[in-house]
């Protein structure tokens, strides 16, 4: 299972269409919305965008990692430079995916998944 966690309901909506094919995603507007739900279901993989509302990016990947150290996180941004991507990496996502969506997130998505079935 997948969550995606974006204020942006149209790149939701996308992200649902594009990486849905053959998992199950689930989707939040918000952190506090994100972590209830990986807390109550569990997922292999979560993508978190950074711009979110103050700094709300950052502390939700901070507060998964902290609950769930084997889940794999993908930090997702319109910028792909800046303090707030480096302190993602440094929280340990284990890859950075830049907006907007396109069907070449799956690939990527699917390998981060398969290497943490293993």
């Amino acid at each position: 299972m997948i969550l995606v966690v974006d204020d942006d309901f149209s790149l939701l909506e996308l992200a649902s269409k594009i990486l849905n094919r053959d998992r199950q995603v689930f989707l939040a507007t918000d952190a506090k919305q994100a972590f209830e739900l990986a807390t109550r279901l569990g997922f292999s993989v979560v993508l978190i965008d950074l711009d979110l509302k103050g700094k709300a990016g950052l502390l939700l990947i901070q507060q998964l990692r902290e609950s769930f150290p084997d889940l794999a996180i993908i930090a997702i941004s319109s910028a792909l430079s800046g303090n707030e991507l480096e302190a993602a990496r440094n929280l340990g996502v284990v890859e950075v995916l830049q907006k907007p969506i396109t069907r070449d997130w799956k690939p990527v998505v699917e390998r981060v998944r398969s290497m943490k079935a293993h």
